[in-house]
């Protein structure tokens, strides 16, 4: 009996740790996959909690101008103005409040890069005119909330090349595409090349004719053109279909000084003489250089972004904050 009793006392123990070992084998499997679970959740919500923590890249962030100030003195103009103010005056002016709010967005930051650089961050002042860049003071500023918006949503925001401001040109209407720096004034940049801009066709100002008379003529050139004169004209066109110099069997000018002198829309000329008259057609308005504002409208109702625009006419370059470029802000 006793032999019995302990065999049996023996067998209910073995099973015990037979259901004991089996319960704590499922309950390790459990935790195991319980482990991984957590591991994967973990895995899966870190990135999140980063990325809401620094939604942009550090150098992209906008930074409050209220940490490093700057105030730009508008020539003609009493009291310095904010930089941001500034900002939403020139692309009031620049640029019509119905463009796409990408291209309103691109303008401001061309726009505050081209201000910070022409006035070395402030000391010197800057022109009101198209010479720097156009400007309208608030007192007469009207239905610009879009353009309020755009200059809030890029705050600080500027272009950089090798971590300088870049010069930063615009123009109207091109021609098809943009003029190359060194065509312009001869000198090589190499952030404002030749490139196509579509679109532009749109504007009102894309096709113009002006008409002179002979002695209209003369006087624009300051001399007395013969018939043999005018019929020896040759023009030579560069790659942007601009004309680089105009030449008679007497005299050559580059396109620019012909612009100047006739006063066109654009170096992109024709020229066609009937007797005394001489019909100048033109296409595009401005210098060609940089970004063509329509051109920027055209792309940004294609869905580009401003960001899209900046890089397509100013190639090579980065939009940064322009308080990790000037010392006085690094202080």
């Amino acid at each position: 009996m006793k032999s019995t009793s302990q065999f049996s006392f023996s067998r209910v123990l073995n099973k015990w740790e037979i259901v004991i070992i089996v319960a704590s084998s499922e309950y390790s499997s459990h935790m195991r996959y319980l482990a991984i679970i957590i591991a994967c959740l973990c895995l899966f919500l870190l990135p999140l909690q980063l990325i809401k923590k620094n939604p942009t890249s550090p150098e992209l962030q906008t930074i409050s101008t209220n940490a490093c100030p700057i105030s730009i003195q508008v020539e003609g103009i009493a009291e310095p103005l904010e930089l941001e103010d500034y900002i939403v005056g020139v692309v009031s002016a620049e640029m019509p409040s119905s463009f796409h709010v990408e291209a309103l967005k691109a303008q401001a930051i061309a726009a505050r890069t081209f201000a910070l650089k022409t006035t070395n961050y402030g000391e010197t002042p800057i022109k009101p005119t198209v010479s720097h860049q156009a400007f309208i003071p608030k007192e007469k500023q009207a239905n610009n909330e879009r353009v309020i918006q755009a200059v809030k949503d890029t705050e600080s925001q500027i272009l950089s090349y090798q971590n300088q401001l870049i010069t930063a040109m615009f123009f109207s209407t091109s021609n098809g595409a943009t003029e190359s720096a060194e065509n312009y004034s001869g000198f090589e940049i190499p952030y404002l090349t030749s490139t196509e801009s579509i679109g532009d066709s749109i504007s009102p100002k894309f096709q113009q004719q002006q008409t002179y008379t002979l002695s209209e003529w003369n006087k624009a050139f300051g001399f007395v053109w013969s018939a043999e004169q005018l019929q020896s004209i040759v023009l030579e066109e560069n790659e942007s279909k601009r004309i680089q110099t105009m030449k008679t069997n007497q005299h050559k000018w580059t396109g620019r000084e012909v612009r100047e002198i006739l006063k066109l829309p654009s170096t992109d000329f024709d020229i066609s003489i009937d007797e005394e008259l001489i019909t100048v057609t033109t296409k595009g308005y401005g210098h060609g250089v940089g970004m063509s504002q329509y051109g920027a409208n055209a792309m940004a109702n294609e869905g580009k972004k401003a960001e899209d625009i900046l890089f397509h006419y100013y190639q090579q370059t980065e939009i940064k904050n322009f308080q990790t470029l000037h010392s006085a802000c690094l202080k």
